[in-house]
């Protein structure tokens, strides 16, 4: 039996191989969320730079001079099966390599808003991603605010995307059962936040 969380849902101010085509859920909406499903190098190799797994927060801060800070948006969330684990995949145009923390919470709540959205699960896994400009300020297209789910080979529920906030875009991954160990990496060309959960 699953749970719901409450997280919010709207947007705010203001991360490799080769992608899918663009399959995103319908701004704003909270209808049947489309499938996401893993590109073929994603179901392949680890990442070495892959940190520990276990249910500790997860937070990297790459260092960068001003001229070369990321400008980022999120333009699509995959997951799939990934060696028996769950793996969840946020790509970003733009340039930069992203900060995250990824933690997880009781009750999420997005920031800035406080307008509360369904995720299913019995716990859940907050993801945020820095570096994030307004879409409206590029010419780059942001995965609108909604539920993105994946096909059968995929444990997690849905990934709830809730926008961005003074440069972070928040998400929330909604599991089944206890807090599982996880494990977080950047990948590039096209830059990519991989999030790797046990089952």
């Amino acid at each position: 039996a699953t749970a719901t969380a409450l997280a919010m849902a709207g947007c705010g101010a203001d991360s490799s191989p080769e992608a899918t085509p663009d399959q995103t859920t319908s701004a704003g909406t909270s209808s049947a969320a489309l499938a996401q499903n893993l590109t073929p190098d994603e179901t392949d190799a680890a990442d070495p730079s892959a940190g520990p797994s276990d249910p500790e927060p997860k937070s990297e801060t790459p260092e960068a001079p001003e001229s070369e800070r990321p400008a980022l948006v999120v333009s699509e969330i995959r997951m799939g099966d990934y060696q028996g684990k769950d793996r969840v995949v946020f790509e970003l145009d733009g340039t930069g390599v992203p900060s995250y923390t990824v933690d997880y919470a009781d009750a999420p709540v997005q920031q800035g808003s406080g307008f509360p959205v369904e995720v299913d699960g019995d716990s859940f896994l907050q993801v945020m991603i820095g570096g994030q400009v307004l879409p409206t300020e590029t010419d780059m297209t942001e995965i609108p605010v909604g539920l993105v789910t994946g096909d059968g080979a995929s444990g997690v529920n849905g990934v709830y995307f809730a926008g961005q906030f003074e440069g972070l875009a928040q998400s929330v991954i909604g599991l089944d059962g206890t807090d599982r160990d996880f494990s977080a990496f950047t990948l590039q060309n096209p830059t990519r936040l991989v999030i790797d959960i046990a089952r």
